[in-house]
């Protein structure tokens, strides 16, 4: 299946990303910006690690299940990124800080729906001409 221009860049700021960093630090020295950035490098590491035990483990686990704990576990390790990144004092001031994610998590869930019933449709449409 050929993959887009989009899907290349995608990969190539997984790689980057972390290659980056580590440029970064080498370069410039440990600074703010290079702990935050490192901060939500890992956390996106951690989101990925996370979607794979959830949907792409040996166990399946029916669909609600599997998204609950997934959002829930996104939205710790997003906390927790946003307590380490210093963007709040305190529990408290989570709130206003967290509003967005449950906007951000469904848009991103739904583009990784979409794109998978693309591949999906495109593996029948292919397996149909056989």
């Amino acid at each position: 299946m050929k993959k887009s221009v989009f899907w290349n860049a995608v990969i190539g700021m997984g790689f980057g990303s972390p290659i980056t960093v580590v440029c970064m630090t080498l370069i410039g020295g440990f600074n703010e910006a290079t702990r935050e950035l490192l901060v939500w490098v890992v956390a996106s590491a951690l989101y990925g690690v996370l979607s794979g035990v959830m949907y792409f483990g040996k166990k399946e686990l029916p669909l609600p299940v599997a998204l609950g704990v997934h959002c829930v576990g996104c939205l710790g390790i997003t906390v927790a990124a946003v307590l380490l990144c210093g963007y709040v004092k305190g529990v408290a001031d989570l709130i206003p800080v967290l509003v967005p994610f449950p906007v951000i998590y469904a848009v991103v869930y739904g583009a990784c729906l979409w794109g998978m019933k693309k591949d999906e449709k495109e593996i029948n449409e292919a397996l149909d001409k056989k």
